[in-house]
């Protein structure tokens, strides 16, 4: 199908004033951009509060007037990831590369992050780097074509190198939730 933007742009706009769920959806949107919008000049905890439980609410009325969709999705991500997981893509791979750089460099230059959570990322992200290098001189020295998943996964260094650094950045992607979950705890909680 051979659309332009503008027909693209055309379409959702005819798809929003067409239904009265469009209508709504769209105004439903429409205050919750306001809520942030007057959050940003103001800073009100009023205002954060009405915004998070208007976006929890409209996830919960999603979720619940769509019930059978939401469980078919929710699904289909967790065998997404467990496939990445068992046959892992090279494209995700440079992708979760690139977040660690951008990691590595807000944990250089952060003033407000505490020694340990510095000393846990840069002890992480370094093995993380190591497995990339690894990753990138065996394909090198073996002469294989990265972006063919066949020669990757003949490779069964290779694979394990790219296997076990995406367990430690998942593991390393949970301790970073539970810390940030255990902090924000305990500055409500003092």
């Amino acid at each position: 199908m051979e659309m332009t933007i503008i027909d693209k742009v055309a379409l959702i706009f005819k798809y929003i004033f067409s239904s009265f769920m469009g209508i709504e959806l769209f105004l439903l949107s429409l205050i919750l951009f306001l809520f942030t919008f007057l959050n940003i000049k103001k800073n009100n905890k009023k205002v954060k509060i009405v915004s998070a439980i208007l976006c929890i609410g409209f996830l919960i009325g999603i979720i619940l007037t769509y019930r059978s969709y939401a469980v078919e999705s929710i699904d289909s991500f967790i065998k997404a990831v467990l496939s990445y997981l068992y046959f892992p893509s090279m494209v995700v791979y440079f992708f979760i590369i690139l977040f660690v750089t951008i990691d590595i460099i807000i944990t250089i230059f952060s003033n407000k992050m505490p020694r340990t959570k510095k000393i846990v990322n840069s002890s992480v992200l370094s093995i993380l780097y190591f497995c990339f290098m690894a990753v990138i001189s065996i394909a090198l020295t073996n002469d294989i074509n990265l972006s063919s998943t066949v020669s990757l996964y003949t490779n069964d260094t290779l694979l394990s190198f790219i296997q076990m650094s995406n367990l430690l950045f998942a593991f390393w992607i949970e301790f970073t939730i539970l810390y940030y979950f255990y902090k924000f705890l305990q500055k409500k909680f003092d």
